[in-house]
């Protein structure tokens, strides 16, 4: 029995010494062209940062956050193409760009609870990006698509935590016409066209805004009528031309 043994044994104990040993930065950094990834963790809160390899002195702060379950939301995922697309294009130019892991709310907790708790994890997240990076973190800019969008637009009417930042980048997402008339800061809501996501999303959010709200002239609504399905559109560009309005 006891030669038997000796063999596996032997298999195990090579196959760990042959391991390469990977620092917790190592196993979490990827590199792609001039573009570095890293999971990072501030604040309890842990996001997928992207920034340039040549750049040091970055010109402001992008936070997004993904879609979700409405009825059971799971903490956010930090590996969505269409969040992704557009943290790598503000990295490319020169910003800090981060998905953030938002935390799966508690069972139970409701509309506002849950809004109210996104806008914390942001927070979070942009103090750490701030103090790591070395960048001002009222030069940040935040945004979501779908579940984050619904999230985010409660939360900067309800609530202040968010309020320091230039805006609100909204895809898929909606709102009503109290939270319109209660935004804190700026918004650009982009949506396809159908109302997938209720009466008030797209131009039509925009246009709940008061005419005297302090906010109303750097607020954007845009409908997109080449789609007509939830989250349908490839809105890169758009969003990143108005984070950067935004932020000059």
């Amino acid at each position: 029995m006891k030669k038997l043994l000796i063999i596996p044994m032997c298999i195990i104990i090579v196959a760990i010494a042959c391991k390469k040993d990977k620092t917790p930065a190592e196993e979490k950094e990827v590199i792609k062209g001039n573009i570095k990834q890293v999971t990072e963790t501030a604040n309890g809160i842990t996001y997928k940062i992207f920034t340039d390899l040549n750049t040091t002195n970055f010109k402001g702060i992008l936070v997004v956050g993904s879609g979700n379950d409405e009825n059971n939301p799971t903490e956010g995922a930090i590996n969505g193409a269409s969040e992704t697309e557009l943290c790598e294009k503000a990295a490319a130019n020169g910003y800090a760009a981060a998905i953030v892991r938002y935390q799966k709310p508690a069972a139970g907790a409701d509309w506002n609870t849950r809004a109210k708790l996104m806008g914390e994890d942001f927070n979070k997240a942009i103090v750490g990006i701030s103090g790591k990076y070395g960048i001002d973190k009222n030069k940040s800019v935040v945004g979501g698509f779908s579940y984050t969008s619904f999230m985010l637009f409660s939360d900067i009417s309800a609530n202040t935590t968010l309020s320091y930042t230039k805006g609100v980048l909204g895809a898929c997402g909606g709102s009503g016409t109290w939270n319109a008339q209660n935004f804190k800061i700026p918004i650009f809501a982009i949506n396809c066209s159908g109302n997938n996501e209720g009466d008030f999303n797209g131009k039509a959010l925009y246009d709940q805004i008061p005419t005297n709200s302090p906010i109303k002239a750097k607020s954007e609504g845009v409908t997109d009528n080449n789609c007509n399905s939830h989250c349908g559109g490839n809105w890169t560009d758009k969003m990143y031309t108005k984070m950067v309005a935004w932020l000059q």
